[in-house]
C-alpha cells in the first residue's frame, strides 16, 4: 500500500503528459489538420477555410481590322489565319473589313476626324509618317514585347514605321525588287547564269546592244524604279535619321551614281521605259503580239511571278540585283505595316492579334499561300518557303534592301527626286545641278 501511494503522483503526471501529447497530434472534430491554424471570427468561433477564387474568363471583345488584301490574300486570312487565331484567343472576334484602295489614305483621315477609326489597320508603309503627323496613330514603342518584334524583323521594313523619334507601327508583310532575266536572251548574250556585279551586267548589255536589244531595264526615273540602281551605285538620299538631304543626295558619290546611269542611257544600254517608251517592262521581257523579246532583264517584285505563275517558271531567271562598288546590292522596300489608331476601343486585343500575325507560323503560311515576303527573319529563312521557287532571291535581297525616305511629305519628296533624275536623263540639267536643286527642295520638305 505504501509503495502504491508512493508512485501514484508520478503515474498521474505521466498520464497528464500523454493526454496533452495525443491532443496536440490528433485531428480536430471537423478533421481540419492540426498543423493548420483555423481562422476565427470576432466571437472566437471557428470559420471555414476559404479557397482561392477561380480566375474569371476573359471578356469577349471585337477588334475592328481594316485591310486592303487582294481577293486571294483575303481568302487565306478569313479561312485559315483568323480561325487559327481563335483557337488560342476564343474571346477575341476579328471583324476584318476589306477596304477599297482608291483614295484609301484620305478615307482614313476622314474616318479619324469623325471618330470612326478601326482598332488596327494594314496600311501602305509610305503612309505611316504622314498619318503619324496628322495625329491619327499612336506610337507603339511601349507596347508589350515591342523590342522583340524589332529584333525579329528585317531592319528595312521596320524603318518604314519611324517618325520623329518613335515607331508608329510594325511591318506585317514586305516586298522588294530583284533582277528578272530572260533565259533566252541571257544565253544570247553569252551568259549561262545571271551576272553578280554591275560591271558584268553592263558588259552583257553591250552585247545586247550589238543585237539591237536592251540589256538593262529601269522602269522610269521615279521614286520606286530608280532608287535600287542609285543606291547600288553608291548614291544616298538623306542621312540615316532622314532629316537632311544636302550633303547626301548631292554628295560626290551620289553625283557619280547618277552620272553612271545617264551614261548608260547615252550609250543606248537602257531600255525605252526609262523615259516612258514602249514596249513596257513585262512586254519587252517576254515579247508581245508575236514580237520577240527585246529586254534581257527587268527589275520587279514578286507579283511578277505570282501573277504569271507557271507561264514563266521555265523561261525566266529570278536573281539578286547585281552588286555595286561596295560588294552589295541595295533594292527598295515596299509592303504593308500594322498601325494603331487614337481612340481605338480594343488596343490591347488588336496588339495581341498583330503579334499573332507576326509569328513565324503565320508569316510562313501567308508566304506559301500568297507569295508575300515575311518581315519575320526566321520565317523568311524557313525551309517551307522553298516550295515557292522565286522567293529565295527576294528574301536574300531583303538583307540589304532600303526604305524610301519615311516622311509625312513622302509623295512630294518622291516627285522632287523623280523630276531631278528625269532632268539629268533628258539633258535639261547636269547630274550635279539636278541633285543640288533637289537636295535643297527635299530639305524643306523634311523640315
Amino acid at each position: 500500500m505504501k509503495t502504491t501511494m508512493k508512485w501514484l503522483p508520478k503515474l498521474l503526471f505521466v498520464l497528464l503528459i500523454a493526454t496533452a501529447f495525443l491532443a496536440g497530434c490528433g485531428n480536430n472534430d471537423d478533421n481540419t489538420p492540426a498543423a493548420v491554424e483555423k481562422p476565427v471570427d470576432s466571437a472566437g468561433e471557428n470559420k471555414p477555410v476559404e479557397s482561392e477564387p477561380a480566375p474569371e474568363p476573359p471578356k469577349p471583345v471585337t477588334v475592328e481590322f481594316w485591310h486592303a488584301f487582294g481577293e486571294g490574300e483575303e481568302k487565306v486570312l478569313l479561312e485559315e489565319v483568323i480561325p487559327k487565331f481563335n483557337e488560342q484567343y476564343a474571346h477575341i472576334t476579328i471583324k476584318a473589313t476589306r477596304m477599297p484602295t482608291e483614295n484609301l489614305d484620305q478615307q482614313v483621315i476622314t474616318a479619324a476626324a469623325g471618330g470612326a477609326v478601326p482598332d488596327v489597320m494594314r496600311m501602305d508603309n509610305t503612309w505611316v509618317p504622314r498619318m503619324a503627323k496628322e495625329g491619327v496613330l499612336v506610337p507603339v514603342d511601349d507596347f508589350v514585347d515591342f523590342n522583340k518584334v524589332v529584333a525579329d524583323s528585317f531592319a528595312g521594313p521596320m524603318a518604314t514605321n519611324y517618325y520623329n523619334g518613335k515607331y508608329y507601327g510594325v511591318p506585317l508583310d514586305t516586298n522588294t525588287k530583284i533582277a528578272i532575266y530572260s533565259k533566252e536572251l541571257l544565253a544570247e548574250a553569252g551568259a549561262t547564269a545571271a551576272p553578280t556585279t554591275i560591271d558584268e551586267l553592263v558588259s552583257l548589255a553591250r552585247k545586247m546592244k550589238d543585237n539591237k536589244k536592251f540589256g538593262i531595264t529601269i522602269g522610269g526615273p521615279d521614286f520606286w524604279n530608280m532608287p535600287p540602281w542609285f543606291w547600288t551605285l553608291g548614291g544616298t538620299i538623306t542621312d540615316d535619321k532622314f532629316t537632311v538631304a544636302t550633303g547626301h543626295l548631292n554628295s560626290d558619290a551620289s553625283v557619280k551614281a547618277l552620272e553612271t546611269i545617264v551614261s548608260w542611257n547615252d550609250e543606248g544600254l537602257l531600255a525605252p521605259p526609262i523615259l516612258g517608251g514602249q514596249p513596257g517592262t513585262w512586254e519587252g521581257l517576254r515579247g508581245e503580239e508575236g514580237k520577240p523579246a527585246s529586254y534581257m532583264m527587268i527589275n520587279d517584285g514578286p507579283w511578277f511571278f505570282s501573277i504569271l505563275g507557271d507561264d514563266v517558271k521555265d523561261t525566266m531567271i529570278p536573281a539578286k540585283m547585281p552588286n555595286g562598288p561596295d560588294g552589295k546590292s541595295h533594292s527598295i522596300i515596299g509592303g504593308q505595316d500594322m498601325v494603331f489608331f487614337k481612340g481605338a476601343k480594343q488596343p490591347e486585343a488588336a496588339w495581341t492579334f498583330t503579334q499573332f500575325l507576326l509569328t513565324e507560323e503565320i508569316q510562313v503560311l501567308m508566304a506559301v499561300k500568297t507569295g508575300a515576303i515575311p518581315t519575320n527573319k526566321n520565317a523568311a529563312q524557313s525551309a517551307e518557303l522553298s516550295s515557292v521557287y522565286y522567293l529565295d532571291e527576294y528574301v536574300a535581297e531583303m538583307e540589304t534592301a532600303m526604305a524610301r525616305t519615311p516622311s509625312p511629305n513622302a509623295n512630294q519628296i518622291g516627285d522632287v527626286f523623280g523630276k531631278a533624275f528625269e532632268k539629268a536623263l533628258r539633258k535639261d540639267a547636269t547630274p550635279k545641278e539636278a541633285l543640288d536643286q533637289a537636295a535643297t527642295e527635299i530639305d524643306a520638305l523634311l523640315k
